[in-house]
């Protein structure tokens, strides 16, 4: 059983999108019985992001990262607070989610993820459905969702989404939590899942709406794939989430 969940934001200078993404988490808290604890981790932020949190959701802890850390070592920062914020349960009673700070999750989220979670599974991915705006064509939107529906089966499907995930607390600190990549790190921390022998499910119940700008905050992310799109004669040359997990630049 589940008996706490915690869920990471991980928020570099979104102050004009944090409220949309904790507002559609307060109503996703709302129906479930475990407590929940949500912990935004400010990554260097300039504006006033941590601010709008702590006003948007009471009861939010927000971390402050003030130094350059990859994306992986970010998510960590949050997800190693949930850890011991939750430290007097079991970890296998534990379920911690993850999203982005530019994402807005359904009002079932989380209670669909501890339903799988209840039923033995121990890491979950969703889909990415795209905010409407006006700078996507109809030709880019029809090419995303081609992407999409390439790998996309009546009941699952094959991608992986840091901005929708969740894990059995003891299955990622099982295998070492997420490593410090700039991009890729929710594959990686997947297939780690996967090599050791975890339930793993990509379910297509676990949808979440995701920013459709072109400028994102993480190398090689959604920002990057729409943009290329939108560029005449740039190939796309990976589809979404094919990107290969890499070390940041020194």
């Amino acid at each position: 059983m589940i008996r706490a969940a915690g869920i990471v934001v991980p928020a570099h200078n979104e102050e004009h999108l944090i409220a949309g993404c904790l507002q559609a988490l307060r109503i996703a808290m709302e129906p479930v019985a475990v407590p929940v604890q949500v912990c935004v981790v400010a990554d260097r932020c300039t504006d006033a992001t941590a601010e709008l949190a702590k006003d948007e959701l009471p009861g939010v802890v927000v971390l402050h990262n003030v130094v350059r850390r990859p994306l992986g070592q970010v998510r960590d920062l949050g997800m190693q607070y949930l850890l011991r914020a939750f430290g007097n349960y079991p970890r296998d009673q534990v379920w911690l989610l993850g999203t982005d700070a530019d994402t807005r999750v359904r009002p079932d989220w989380i209670q669909r993820q501890l339903d799988h979670a209840q039923r033995g599974v121990d890491a979950v991915t969703g889909l990415v459905d795209l905010e409407p705006a006006q700078h996507l064509t109809a030709d880019v939107r029809s090419a995303y969702q081609a992407l999409v529906a390439a790998r996309t089966r009546p009941a699952d499907h094959d991608h992986i989404h840091g901005a929708s995930f969740g894990v059995r607390a003891s299955a990622y600190a099982g295998v070492g939590g997420y490593r410090a990549l700039d991009t890729g790190e929710d594959r990686d921390l997947w297939f780690r899942l996967e090599a050791a022998g975890y339930v793993m499910l990509q379910p297509r119940d676990l949808d979440v709406l995701t920013s459709s700008r072109l400028r994102g905050r993480a190398h090689g992310g959604l920002a990057d794939l729409l943009t290329a799109m939108c560029t005449p004669g740039v190939p796309v040359a990976v589809g979404i989430d094919q990107e290969e997990p890499h070390a940041p630049e020194t």
